[in-house]
């Protein structure tokens, strides 16, 4: 584990200090560390929130702050108190989406798995109310779709980007998910739903899918008590993970928080030989040894892996990230990797690719089949103006 000193040398003041913090609640930094580490250091309170903000830890943050009686600035303080409260509430709320889903597709016959978000909230945290969810993701397959798609809509949700049936295929084969927004709550609330029958995008790579993983499924009980199926924390993990590290390159520092925890609560059922050889199947190794490298670095959870690659990630990079193919090859350079030129022209290739391929609009739109390609070249086009241009 880094010591202050050493994060000093690399990250903020501001974001020095979220990591002490985030030691405390793994037990890997006393409160007295913590303590005179902001009384000898200037910090940016304004900064300081606008960091945990972005990377959506204020409850996280705030029950730390509560927990330990951590000082700080006031009005920080106050403003945490409101947001963890409204944080609460749609946590609770999300909950309820969630289990009523769950028993909608049960009743259907169809099997799904929820991951990440509020599921990996009751699971592997102290309290659900600690992680921010912005949406509910179940990882399904692809020919159940039909099936989920007129449950959603016969319960009043609605389709993000209506797909036309006679496109969706086409529109499986080339991307990996489909997102719905729920009713309204009393109190105001949406929630995003999405439904994964890829972990990944294929521009990022190949990686298991729902038939690899639904033959890991095993219940468990949440921190209320309540009975839940789920994946094995080997698997949990896995798919977690990938998403984490290799789709999103740690680019929020409530993904590095995320595995902490999945690694921590359960860490003498995690098979890590099977983790690394998934990894490795996948050509993904070395994410996983710079994933492994970060959280030994910064958080101080011994992990009984040795990492093959001494790099770690650059944290804290999500207002560096944009939607375009120059923030999508930000992400490889933020896990500090070193690639060489044959996988970086590769890597290049599949963004570009992906980057002039048929988007929801197209897909959004009553055209015949054959015509879906034919807007390939035409935003190929687009592209090439742009890189020359540099108009992004």
């Amino acid at each position: 584990m880094l010591r202050i000193d050493a994060l000093k040398a690399i990250y903020s003041n501001e974001e020095v200090l979220v990591i002490a913090l985030t030691r405390l609640y793994f037990g890997t930094q006393s409160d007295g560390e913590v303590i005179q580490f902001i009384k000898a250091t200037a910090i940016d309170w304004e900064s300081f929130y606008k960091i945990i903000s972005i990377n959506h830890i204020r409850g996280f943050i705030y029950d730390v702050i509560t927990t330990w009686q951590i000082e700080t600035d006031q009005q920080v303080y106050d403003n945490l108190k409101k947001e963890v409260m409204k944080i609460g509430l749609l946590q609770s709320h999300h909950i309820a989406i969630r289990n009523q889903l769950k028993t909608e597709f049960d009743l259907r016959g169809v099997t799904v798995i929820p991951y990440k978000g509020t599921t990996l909230a009751a699971r592997y945290y102290k309290t659900p109310q600690l992680r921010e969810n912005l949406d509910l993701d179940f990882l399904v397959s692809k020919h159940d779709l039909p099936q989920i798609k007129a449950c959603l809509l016969s319960n009043g949700y609605k389709l993000k980007h209506p797909i036309q049936e006679h496109l969706m295929p086409l529109y499986v084969r080339w991307y990996r998910e489909l997102g719905f927004t729920s009713y309204k709550h009393k109190l105001g609330y949406t929630c995003s739903v999405e439904f994964h029958w890829k972990l990944l995008d294929n521009y990022t790579g190949k990686f298991h899918q729902y038939d690899f993983f639904v033959q890991h499924l095993e219940s468990y009980a949440d921190i209320d008590g309540t009975l839940h199926q789920g994946l094995s924390p080997t698997y949990d993990f896995l798919c977690v993970s990938s998403h984490h590290l290799v789709r999103e390159s740690l680019n929020k520092f409530k993904y590095l928080i995320d595995l902490a925890c999945i690694i921590q609560s359960s860490s003498v059922r995690l098979n890590w030989e099977e983790i690394d050889k998934h990894y490795k199947q996948f050509g993904f190794s070395p994410v996983l040894h710079a994933g492994i490298c970060t959280i030994e670095e910064i958080i101080g959870l011994p992990i009984p892996v040795s990492p093959a690659h001494g790099v770690s990630y650059r944290l804290f990079t999500t207002t560096e990230i944009t939607q375009n193919l120059r923030g999508a090859y930000k992400l490889v350079h933020f896990s500090g990797l070193k690639l060489q030129m044959g996988q970086k022209i590769r890597l290049k290739m599949r963004y570009m690719l992906f980057s002039i391929l048929p988007d929801h609009r197209e897909f959004s739109r009553n055209i015949p089949l054959w015509a879906i390609p034919l807007t390939i070249p035409v935003k190929g086009i687009r592209f090439i103006y742009k890189r020359v241009t540099g108009r992004y």
